[in-house]
């Protein structure tokens, strides 16, 4: 049975979504319950802290992934993208302005009257 909650313990998300701090105490309890000796209650903690942090990268590394993807497909700009046009700004300000490129004219657009709301008496 002790086997099986350290299985328990060790695996994937559910461990990775505890705090260090839940997954001691749960660890302890187990120690505790199985009567282990005080060397072998530390090395599963120290195991136990191994596997944890594993799972936290490897967790934190699919959310980041997971993240990535979806704004990708939002078609949100990263930051990698607002640094590299901030880079281009920089290189097009430099440049004297007879080498820019030029602008499209805006040609100005044809007033429209207005009609003013009839006032209710």
């Amino acid at each position: 049975m002790i086997e099986s909650l350290k299985k328990a313990l060790n695996t994937g998300l559910g461990l990775a979504l505890q705090t260090w701090r839940e997954v001691e105490a749960a660890g302890r309890e187990i120690a505790r319950k199985s009567r282990l000796s005080e060397q072998e209650a530390g090395q599963f903690l120290k195991s136990l802290r191994e596997t944890y942090e594993k799972a936290q990268k490897g967790f934190e590394s699919r959310v980041n992934q997971l993240v990535k993807e979806v704004l990708r497909k939002a078609d949100v700009a990263t930051r990698e993208d607002l640094k590299s046009l901030k880079r281009e700004i920089q290189q097009l300000k430099k440049q004297p302005p007879a080498a820019r490129p030029a602008s499209p004219s805006r040609k100005p657009s044809a007033a429209r009257p207005r009609t003013r709301k009839k006032s209710v008496p």
